[in-house]
């Protein structure tokens, strides 16, 4: 007697999958459209949370409280302020010690991206570097980070080039902050001139008296100097960065719009699969299939649309905050940085667009009676 060979039971999921496939051009495009937006909500959030990692290790150099930086330039490196301030800083009540810093982005040993911090051999931040091989040298004489000594296989002794000198090292230093035992230090006025600006300063690091709350004394030294943006948080770091807030911004609004357009797509999409199988959502209605689970065979289909453009999304996102930092629109210091809570919000923006994409079709699905559907022609 022959057998027969039976079909696999129909399942929820194979029946969502199958619906999809139905017309993949359409699905791929409405993905298209939503991984475009969840891209924008990765590369956002993550340079945002970039920003303030890159704020906090720079505001706390030397073991800082808050650093003063001149507010409104393009970013963190372009802050110009005279080396004359600290002692006017100095000066000010609830203040225990100021010192100005030069940072400069620079090549070292042919490696680009790394940091040349210039300190002022007497100041606070320079005090505070623990030397854990060789000694603190002289003028002309460069101190390594511990964690840039590692990567670049210096030692004590040996020659490093920043830019186009020559320096020998004389020391490894650790900081306890992984921004600065990542870089270089050189003389401030050394680093001044590499820097094309002799007698400038990139911020004025300060160390408040005891008992003092940094905010309050930040607050009076933004009263007394203006044209200063004292930061001591680094949510503050936009009030400095203004290349980096111009992208935020930006951003927000550019992944508001995607939310719209995404959830107009995926309607779109939803809303013609429905009609294309009034008469097959009419047999399913007929056989006892009930309201909500029509409903929930739309979301379905408009979720799994959405779960599979965050896949693409997130490649996006991570190529786009790489390729944003890479080529100048943000501060060379700041990098992405790519939290869970950045993906969570990817993927929160994904199944907002599919609730969103799903309403209309899936109320009009379940309006449909048994028999007006398989009256459809």
């Amino acid at each position: 007697m022959p057998t027969t060979r039976e079909d696999p039971p129909v399942t929820f999921g194979s029946l969502v999958l199958r619906n999809l496939l139905r017309r993949p051009a359409r699905t791929a495009l409405t993905a298209a459209g939503v991984a475009i937006g969840v891209g924008l909500i990765v590369a956002l959030l993550s340079l945002a949370a970039g920003v303030r990692r890159t704020a906090n290790d720079l505001i706390h150099v030397g073991r800082a409280d808050f650093g003063l930086f001149q507010s409104g330039v393009a970013d963190f490196t372009r802050s110009l302020l005279p080396n004359s301030l600290a002692a006017e800083v100095r000066r000010r009540p609830g203040v225990e010690d100021a010192a100005p810093l030069k940072l400069l982005v620079a090549s070292v040993d042919g490696h680009d991206g790394y940091l040349v911090f210039g300190l002022a051999p007497g100041g606070f931040p320079a005090r505070r570097l623990v030397v854990v091989a060789g000694r603190r040298g002289g003028p002309g004489q460069a101190l390594v980070g511990d964690h840039a000594a590692r990567r670049l296989h210096l030692r004590p002794g040996d020659r490093v080039a920043v830019g186009r000198g020559s320096f020998r090292v004389a020391g490894v230093y650790h900081s306890g902050n992984s921004f600065e035992d990542g870089g270089l230090v050189l003389g401030l006025g050394l680093v001044e001139r590499l820097a094309g600006h002799p007698g400038e300063a990139t911020t004025i690091a300060v160390a408040v008296d005891p008992g003092r709350r940094p905010a309050d004394v930040a607050r009076s030294l933004r009263r007394r100097f203006s044209g200063l943006a004292a930061v001591t948080d680094p949510g503050q770091a936009v009030k400095v960065d203004t290349s980096s807030r111009l992208v935020l911004e930006t951003g927000w609004i550019v992944s508001i719009l995607a939310l719209v357009v995404g959830g107009i797509g995926v309607a779109n999409t939803m809303a013609m699969a429905v009609l294309e199988r009034v008469r097959e959502i009419g047999i399913l209605r007929a056989v006892g299939w009930r309201a909500r689970r029509v409903a929930a065979l739309v979301l379905g289909e408009a979720l799994a649309i959405c779960l599979l453009a965050l896949g693409v999304g997130l490649a996006l996102g991570l190529a786009a905050a790489e390729t944003l930092t890479r080529r100048g629109a943000l501060s060379q210091l700041v990098q992405p940085d790519f939290t869970a809570g950045v993906f969570a919000w990817g993927l929160a923006f994904a199944c907002g667009v599919a609730l969103l994409g799903a309403v209309y079709p899936a109320w009009r699905a379940v309006r449909l009676t048994p028999i007006d559907a398989l009256r459809h022609e």
